[in-house]
């Protein structure tokens, strides 16, 4: 689902989902999505 696609990205960004935590920000979203570029460019680099 999103949601669960959303958080999969954000605990790349450092979120840790706690139940106290609430919901993740831009700010770890967007450094998510920049570990996730990352790790897609160095395996296409691989290939």
């Amino acid at each position: 689902t999103l949601q669960e696609s959303v958080l999969a990205l954000a605990k790349l960004g450092g979120f840790l989902g706690r139940k106290s935590d609430g919901a993740p920000g831009v700010k770890v979203l967007w450094r998510g999505l920049q570990v996730f570029r990352n790790v897609l460019d160095t395996y296409r680099l691989l290939l």
